[in-house]
């Protein structure tokens, strides 16, 4: 147990830490638009769509609702997440191969790469299973790499679906797609998806759930204390956790048994939490897949 950790049980009676900056699809509170997402993934990977997409900004619980992808995902699917991708990067395709757990021999040509991986995703779909790449943070990457998962994808037929790919990224990854440059593969986007912020009141379920799950009261934060949450966090669930974090450790070093406003007030006061930049272009262009109102997020 860490020392903030041993805090925390000593003053609430604390199980865990309930804001804990780390992804964790298993305590990730659903809001609205997380779960209008997750049925535009969960159509694009059922209806067989070579590309989805899922944006939203830095903080809007992407990464817990790929996770929960990741760990949902059924026999039939072997599922991979590219993780830490970077402007610049070069070829994706030993990232790929890396994520599935294969060996990336030293000084490969990218046409071996493409060649192993092909091979791969042939035999799992002689065993009866098919290839799923999630891609995070994928608005990092090039348009060079993006073309080479669409030749990827060339491998699959009307009657054949080796390999689904999941792209999620910030909203400029939407705007990347949008380039006629890119139409070669957004037009095999079948689902696309975006998270919005949480409203007032999901807010506080949200809260509620990370709070009930580290063994804490529910209304351990008072309702002007949860006002000026929303307010200073835009309702984005890394912001809230950061600022609830601090919010606790203030209310130990006073001894207060509840954090309400005030608290919030003296964190916010002392400059400690930044608060979140969220201003989003307009959706008005997003493409629309054919699988109903499900992947209209």
């Amino acid at each position: 147990m860490s020392q903030i950790q041993t805090l925390y049980k000593n003053h609430f009676g604390m199980t865990g830490r309930p804001f804990s900056g780390l992804a964790d699809a298993t305590v990730f509170h659903w809001g609205p638009a997380h779960v209008r997402a997750q049925a535009a993934l969960e159509y694009g990977l059922i209806s067989g769509a070579p590309f989805s997409v899922l944006t939203g900004v830095a903080g809007s619980g992407k990464t817990s609702l790929l996770l929960n992808l990741l760990e949902t995902a059924p026999d039939d699917m072997r599922v991979a997440m590219v993780l830490g991708l970077r402007r610049g990067g070069g070829s994706v395709l030993p990232w790929i191969l890396q994520a599935l757990g294969e060996e990336v021999p030293d000084g490969a040509s990218e046409t071996t790469l493409h060649s192993r991986i092909q091979n791969l995703m042939i035999s799992e779909y002689a065993a009866g299973r098919r290839i799923v790449l999630i891609f995070d943070e994928a608005h990092n990457m090039s348009a060079d790499a993006l073309d080479e998962l669409r030749v990827l994808s060339n491998i699959n037929t009307a009657r054949d679906q080796l390999i689904q790919i999941v792209l999620a990224g910030l909203p400029a990854l939407r705007d990347a797609l949008q380039d006629p440059d890119m139409a070669g593969l957004a037009q095999r986007v079948a689902a696309w998806g975006h998270i919005d912020t949480l409203d007032r009141d999901t807010l506080t379920g949200y809260v509620s759930t990370r709070l009930a799950y580290a063994g804490a009261p529910e209304d351990l934060f008072t309702a002007d204390a949860l006002d000026l949450v929303f307010e200073a966090t835009a309702g984005l669930p890394r912001p809230i956790n950061q600022l609830c974090e601090l919010a606790l450790v203030y209310a130990m070093t006073s001894d207060g048994p509840f954090i309400d406003a005030e608290v919030i007030r003296q964190v916010l006061d002392d400059g400690l939490f930044m608060r979140p930049v969220t201003a989003l272009p307009s959706f008005a262009h997003l493409p629309q897949a054919d699988g109903g109102d499900c992947d209209d997020v």
